[in-house]
């Protein structure tokens, strides 16, 4: 019996940050038009879902994740008549578009907050979370995601409002029903405009439990991180199930969560045919890097640490659920950066990366720019970058006793901004992004690394990775790719990371030399459905794998 798949089971992702992918307007901001353009090429590369960050109307205090009208486009971006026309083009050629959901919070120019502020006493005050201070001090010493205070105070008065985020992200009240009604509106107002779904931004902090008492200070700032109190905190299920049954449910879309379950018994309450979201977009491998000082003279330990998270989840997942699987997104650093040592990044251990985690079970997604290997950008002075949470990390950095260069060095390893640096699209000035200076510089590298060199160059690592979607999207290979278990082995050579995808008797082999020497591996020679080097060195019963070789076998 052919079992049906949905048609998010068999999707490829495309990620795109709207700011940097590509200017139509000389402006120097990248825009909707400018996504227009390129979808030639995404349908080329194999995307058949783009997700697309916030795009609605924004100061821009936060990259547009502090929305001031959730139901109008920025005009940085164009009009709600231009993001029709990008859902009609896609659609067009089979792509499907993903709207980023900011509903933990509006931008401080949102119409409800100003109405909220004018007066205290308003039903708007009570979109928003405003308690009273203590003495002059604010209600408790909760620390915001990004550095401070998280509450602020409202002029006049004695009482406060949060903000996990920015201050201009002031977090809304989901204990009123009537807020809640409003983001049900919103979420229905796109779904009516063509959207597929959409990727739920900091949907975990939705539900806080309000504690008036001070936590032990866990920084020299007096301040403390409470995430049992505002991240995935006891109750929120009551509003991702009425959301998810308010909106979502019997709706043939596809709904990432951006947000970690860490209790895999909850797993199908959360995601899956029955959860409150289709997928998730977690980050169990995000807080780790080859660049921390525990891995930068061992690698090898880096990739060890790596494939026993990584196959930990996976086999929980087994014949459960569906991950949404990816190794960059706007948030990173540049997945090269992370996993692989300086001197070792090339074609052959980017396309490893990329065979790594683009066939394990779930939905892959790649992040703009990860297709040709884009990288870094580390800055000569903190001046150089523009997001705030950036400059808030280096003056925590300061206040915890870091020189300036050390704070600096931290700062360029870790911060979101080497993601955010303009598309590389060929070797005319600024990248082909633009034809006016950029919102942000782009990367001096852009005359040797960008897209048309990569398209014209058939043994690049773009074209690697049109090799894995036409993989990927093989019909005979959809079963196993969708429903197959996938199942570590030879978890004890050291830098090695393989694993197979099984289903009933079909079974795929993928198996990489993460390391920058040639490695011998116990395995029958078989059909090679893919591999990033030319050749393949079989010997009886062993196969010889060249530094950063990865294979996929067919038994």
């Amino acid at each position: 019996m052919t079992v049906k798949h949905k048609w998010w089971q068999e999707a490829i992702g495309y990620q795109i940050y709207p700011k940097s992918f590509q200017d139509s307007n000389h402006d120097g901001i990248g825009d909707i038009q400018g996504i227009i353009q390129h979808l030639d090429q995404l349908k080329d590369l194999g995307i058949t879902v783009i997700w697309i960050s916030p795009i609605n109307l924004s100061p821009m205090v936060d990259h547009g994740y502090d929305i001031s009208d959730y139901l109008q486009i920025d005009p940085s971006f164009g009009t709600n008549g231009d993001f029709e026309e990008l859902i009609a083009a896609a659609n067009d050629r089979g792509i499907k578009v993903l709207l980023d959901l900011v509903i933990n919070h509006t931008s401080s120019e949102h119409e409800w907050f100003k109405k909220a502020m004018e007066d205290l006493n308003s039903e708007y005050a009570d979109y928003y979370v405003i308690k009273e201070g203590k003495g002059d001090l604010p209600p408790n010493n909760w620390r915001s995601i990004f550095g401070g205070s998280a509450w602020e105070k409202i002029a006049g008065t004695n009482k406060y409002y949060l903000h996990l985020f920015t201050v201009e992200q002031p977090d809304v009240n989901w204990e009123n029903p009537k807020l809640r009604q409003e983001l049900y509106k919103v979420i229905e107002f796109w779904l009516d405009k063509g959207v597929a779904g959409f990727r739920i931004d900091a949907i975990s902090h939705i539900k806080k439990i309000y504690d008036q008492e001070d936590s032990p200070a866990d920084g020299p700032d007096g301040l403390a991180t409470n995430w049992e109190l505002y991240r995935d905190a006891e109750g929120i299920g009551e509003f991702l199930g009425e959301m998810r049954d308010m909106t979502f449910k019997g709706k043939d879309i596809l709904t990432i969560a951006e947000m970690d379950v860490e209790d895999p018994q909850k797993w199908e309450e959360y995601f899956g045919d029955d959860g409150y979201f289709t997928s998730i977009f977690d980050f169990y491998h995000t807080p780790f890097t080859v660049q921390d000082k525990k891995y930068r003279d061992d690698p090898v330990a880096f990739i060890e640490m790596l494939k026993k998270l990584v196959f930990k989840k996976q086999q929980l997942a087994n014949g459960r659920v569906f991950f949404t699987n990816f190794i960059e997104n706007h948030d990173l650093p540049r997945a090269l950066n992370r996993f692989i040592p300086q001197k070792e990044i090339n074609f052959h251990s980017a396309s490893a990366l990329a065979l790594f985690y683009f066939f394990l079970r779930g939905i892959p997604v790649i992040y703009q720019g990860q297709e040709i290997g884009m990288v870094d950008y580390p800055k000569a002075s903190i001046e150089e970058y523009v997001d705030l949470a950036t400059h808030n990390n280096y003056q925590d950095y300061l206040l915890r006793n870091y020189t300036e260069v050390e704070a600096l060095q931290q700062i360029n390893i870790e911060n979101r901004e080497n993601s955010r640096t303009p598309m590389q699209w060929d070797n005319t000035a600024y990248a082909g992004f633009s034809d006016v200076t950029p919102w942000f510089a782009v990367n001096p590298n852009y005359p040797q690394l960008n897209y048309q060199v990569e398209e014209e160059n058939p043994a690049s690592l773009l074209n690697f990775y049109k090799k894995m979607t036409t993989l990927r999207k093989r019909a005979a290979l959809q079963p196993i790719w969708i429903d197959g278990d996938s199942l570590p082995i030879l978890e004890d050579y050291a830098g090695c990371i393989a694993y197979q995808r099984v289903l009933v008797n079909q079974k795929l082999t993928v198996v990489i030399n993460f390391t920058n020497k040639k490695m011998t591996l116990p395995l029958e020679k078989s059909e090679v459905l893919l591999t990033n080097y030319d050749q393949v060195a079989w010997r009886k019963k062993q196969v010889e794998l060249q530094p950063y070789q990865g294979l996929i076998l067919k038994d």
